[in-house]
């Protein structure tokens, strides 16, 4: 509660005052007077950077960084945490793209008290009041959530243990008369002593609403991301070193296809200790083999097993000051509740190009931890109140926002040991969504409530009141701190068939931040018929915007921050770079289901008992991309950019130089020859429209045809970037079915037809992963991206998902779907027969007239409508990125959910899955191919999936608009 002492003091709030105890008497001072105090700061540096070993730095240097003036004038600076012995790169290019010089530091040398008391000296003039915290987890807690007044008020803020003679003289000398409190610290004087976030909330409301009119933005953040849980105890339970044999197969090698086929994984079994009751399981995986042959050719493990699917390249790697690859290797973390005894395992299989074998290092520690609550972004919320103070609006904060498997956790009355987070124990799922509704949703309203001054009762009227006038809401953290809401997927149940890693279960949104009246979470197995519905629309609708600020680290989210402050600062210095705009399609996202080959892949199916064949389409050629593609360029080209695209091969991250493909036809020189022909040919192929390519043809045939593959270039030199592809969360598949069956004979035939377990290598090279996007140098781009999974971030290391790379390489905005994701594939009309079977040149010639003699495209489907949607708003009315957003999301419903389909929805989920996942995926689409044809499920999962990863309030430059 908000409480005044001097000694013993008591807070009154009124429409009056407020009132204070003082020893000699009772002074009233009115609200008025109170948020009129401010203070003067003498001098402002041009940028601070802070050490990112103490979560009070970035705390004290705020109302620095950004603060106003008694006519709500702002003053803001970039405002950097950072690493100083191991400083990310995202800073570092952060502070040469935005070019203003740090001359104030703050090392870490000194305590919090020394370092908030050089700064009141060296910088404030004087000050009415002061922001007092503890040095202390309540402090920190209470703090954070308060330091946006600091900056509203212009006053300093001091981190001290307590009030003594030296602080004090400090104060007196800057003229402070007031105290604002937090934490169990007691000052002489009159003082306000907050000991509620609530009532910190509520005084932020009337200081801002006072200073700046109506408020628009609201940051959500958990201070225990700064106060991870303690280790009482680790230990080594797994080190192991050996050389491993490759398991990857090209054409001509039939002894080691022979081998790989008969090649079992090296399994590896650990056992959690006994008294382990909150376990960190930290695995650790190194690829030895020479760091040229992983740069070359991207070689790399695939790891299997109680983890789930993941691969080294889904993870940075070891890398130097400058950004360079040392070191090929995984880091995993996760957590585990009451598995004390368990075993755990996971298996490896390498995948190398041209070396027969490579030695390896398997570490595995377990860390005993005080509790549940690990961060996967430690110190997120440090640079909330910076963000927050930015856009004049409310912090809300509490550690009961975290969400882990623990002895309070229960479902059925029974507690629910495993892992402490869904992806890897999706049985938690019903128990994640009653905590995001109660502990977060609920008190999200009561807030909204407040500031709309609307009773927390009449859901509708707060419902229609932010559907008109909507708000932004930011979420600063991961999804530990600030979790997610799991969405019922087609593919996958966590009553049914709960599915554990790969894609992992159910749909993980933020939608819920911006929805005001969900209908309540499910406790109990799904009727097949269910779905997630609002209580007063028709269809689910986000009144509000919501954006989720992650990163690699407080070092990363530092500097995505000031990317977007600074965004306009930086663009100028890019030039013609913000003009222009790339859109990529991967192959193998057409789908037909053709006459006999159907009927094949069928037989195949129910007499290998699901081994071979499927009954699902295809990926075969349809034209659908191809007009995809054109139907982009031309919208991108109505916002005023330049536009480039790229298909199938074309669209790789890089391609196979002549030089490398030597390489690989040395190994069996008459065999291989024809391999390399076909890559030649292969990689730079786009679509029809290449056969009649000049350039096409002269490089496959007598050049380099790797000059063709274009897709780091494109995304490296684009403002806007929009991408098709199949994808997991920590890669994007380009070359897919073009490249990656050519390591056996008649590989591609057989993998469109039958579905063959048989995979090379050879697609990966084109392939955007973590490792390779690690290492890219991106502007402060916007990408909206279509690829099952490629948007996920929960429940996983952060530096192991794609979107934070992306971050990490210095996009400012990422936009892409959570979960596996639908797409049709294909162009009506169609046969009616044997649900469509036929060649599809109906369709085709009916999209090319209509292209060619109208103008018109063929109408985009699920996330693609949305990425258009989203465009063109912000196009035609210079909107945000995350109004334009929530707007497609709120239109895709009622202009579509009543279409049909005349097969499941393919998913764009990477070929290069293993044999079992893809299997499990497949039974899943058959389940629902035989309900609505509407797909509803399928549908609804669209918009819950699609999430802002970037602030909410951020609005890109477009030349249509800041451009004229």
């Amino acid at each position: 509660k908000l409480i005044v002492l001097a000694g013993v003091a008591i807070l009154v709030i009124a429409s009056v005052g407020v009132y204070y105890w003082n020893p000699q008497e009772t002074v009233s001072l009115s609200v008025d007077t109170l948020f009129k105090t401010t203070g003067s700061i003498a001098e402002v540096p041009s940028a601070i950077t802070v050490a990112d070993s103490n979560p009070f730095y970035p705390l004290i240097a705020t109302p620095l960084a950004v603060h106003y003036d008694s006519e709500g004038n702002q003053v803001v600076i970039p405002l950097y945490v950072e690493n100083f012995s191991s400083p990310s790169t995202a800073v570092t290019r952060a502070k040469d793209m935005i070019g203003r010089n740090v001359d104030l530091t703050i090392d870490g040398s000194k305590s919090p008290e020394e370092v908030s008391i050089d700064l009141a000296t060296q910088y404030w003039d004087r000050s009415d009041a002061v922001l007092l915290i503890k040095d202390d987890q309540e402090g920190y807690n209470l703090g954070l959530v308060a330091t946006p007044l600091a900056s509203y008020m212009s006053i300093p803020v001091i981190v001290t243990d307590e009030v003594d003679g030296h602080v004090l003289s400090v104060l007196n000398k800057l003229g402070v008369k007031y105290y604002l409190v937090c934490g169990d610290i007691t000052p002489s004087g009159e003082y306000l002593k907050f000991t509620d976030v609530n009532d910190i909330v509520n005084f932020t409301i009337n200081l801002a609403e006072e200073k700046f009119g109506d408020i628009n933005y609201v940051t959500l953040a958990n201070p225990l991301d700064a106060w991870p849980p303690k280790v009482s105890e680790k230990r080594v339970v797994l080190s192991k070193s050996e050389e491993m044999r490759n398991s990857a197969i090209l054409i001509g090698d039939f002894l080691n296809l022979v081998k790989s086929a008969l090649l079992s994984p090296y399994v590896y079994n650990f056992t959690i200790p006994e008294s382990y009751k909150y376990a960190l399981v930290k695995l650790d995986i190194k690829n030895l083999e020479p760091i040229d042959q992983v740069e070359k050719f991207d070689d790399n493990l695939i790891i299997m097993g109680s983890f789930g699917y993941l691969r080294t390249y889904a993870y940075p790697g070891e890398r130097d000051s400058q950004g360079n690859l040392k070191q090929d290797m995984l880091h995993f973390e996760t957590v585990y509740y009451n598995q004390g005894g368990e075993e755990l395992w996971f298996s490896i299989l390498p995948t190398f190009m041209t070396l027969d074998s490579a030695k390896i290092e398997v570490t595995v520690t377990v860390e005993k931890l005080s509790n549940p609550y690990y961060p996967l972004i430690e110190k997120a919320s440090t640079v909330a109140p910076y963000l927050t103070a930015y856009h004049k609006g409310i912090l809300f904060a509490k550690p009961e926002f975290a969400f882990a498997a623990n002895d309070n956790v229960t479902l059925d009355g029974k507690t629910l040991p495993g892992n402490t987070q869904p992806f890897l124990h999706p049985e938690l799922i019903p128990a994640i969504n009653k905590h995001v509704y109660e502990a977060i949703h609920v008190p999200l309203n009561k807030l909204l409530s407040r500031i709309r001054e609307i009773d927390t009762l009449n859901q509708k009227m707060l419902r229609e009141s932010y559907y008109r006038e909507p708000l932004y809401i930011a979420l600063v953290g991961g999804t530990t701190m600030l979790p997610q809401y799991y969405y019922r997927n087609p593919h996958s149940d966590p009553f049914e068939h709960p599915s554990a890693g790969g894609y992992g279960t159910n749909t993980p949104s933020d939608f819920i931040y911006g929805n005001i009246d969900p209908e309540i979470y499910s406790l109990k197995p799904y009727p097949e018929d269910y779905i997630e519905n609002d209580l007063f629309s028709h269809y689910p609708v986000a009144e509000n915007i919501v954006g989720r600020l992650t990163a690699w680290d407080v070092q990363d989210m530092s500097a995505l921050i000031a990317r977007t402050i600074f965004y306009h600062s930086i663009i100028d210095k890019l030039g013609d770079w913000k003009d222009k705009a790339s859109f990529r399609v991967g192959a193998g996202t057409d789908m037909q289901k053709l006459p006999i080959l159907t009927g094949i892949r069928e037989i195949s199916m129910k007499l290998s008992g699901g081994f071979v064949g499927s009954e699902e389409p295809m990926k075969w050629p349809s034209g659908e991309k191809y007009f995809l593609i054109k139907r982009v360029k031309n919208y991108l080209e109505e916002g005023g950019f330049e536009v480039s695209t790229a298909h199938r091969g074309a669209a790789g991250h890089k391609g196979y130089t002549n030089e490398l493909l030597r390489e690989i036809k040395k190994d069996n020189p008459i065999l291989h020859s024809i391999l390399v022909k076909r890559i030649k040919f292969r990689q730079g192929y786009q679509n029809i429209d290449s056969l009649k390519n000049f350039s096409w043809w002269s490089e496959s045939l007598f050049g380099d045809s790797s000059s063709l593959v274009v897709g780091r270039e494109l995304e490296e030199n684009s403002n806007f970037i929009l991408s098709d592809s199949h994808a997991i969360w920590f890669e994007k598949a380009y070359s897919d079915i073009l490249l990656f069956e050519l390591g056996i004979p008649f590989g591609t035939l057989l993998s469109r037809v039958l579905d063959v377990p048989l995979r090379s290598p050879l697609d990966q090279l084109g392939s955007d992963t973590v490792r390779k996007v690690s290492g890219m140098k991106m502007g402060p781009s916007v990408m909206l991206v279509e690829g099952c999974g490629a948007g996920k971030i929960d429940c996983v290391p952060s530096k192991t998902t794609l979107a934070n790379a992306y971050l990490h390489a210095g996009v400012n905005a990422y936009i892409s779907p959570t979960t596996l994701s639908a797409f049709y594939g294909a162009l009506e009309p169609r046969p009616n027969f044997n649900g469509g079977v036929g060649f599809g040149i109906r369709g085709f010639l009916k999209a090319w007239y209509n292209w060619k003699f109208k103008g018109e495209y063929p109408t985009p489907t699920f996330n693609e409508y949305i990425f258009e949607y989203a465009c063109k708003e912000m196009f035609e009315q210079n909107v945000s990125l995350g109004k334009a957003l929530r707007d497609a999301k709120n239109a895709f419903l009622p202009a579509q959910f009543n279409d049909t389909y005349r097969w499941t929805p393919p998913l764009s989920v990477i070929g290069n899955l293993p044999r079992e996942m893809t299997k499990n995926l497949q039974e899943s689409m058959k389940t629902t191919s035989e309900t609505d044809h509407r797909f509803p499920v399928e549908k609804y999962a669209t918009i819950y999936q699609i999430n802002l990863i970037g602030d909410p309030a951020f609005n890109p430059y477009e030349p249509c608009n800041e451009g004229k």
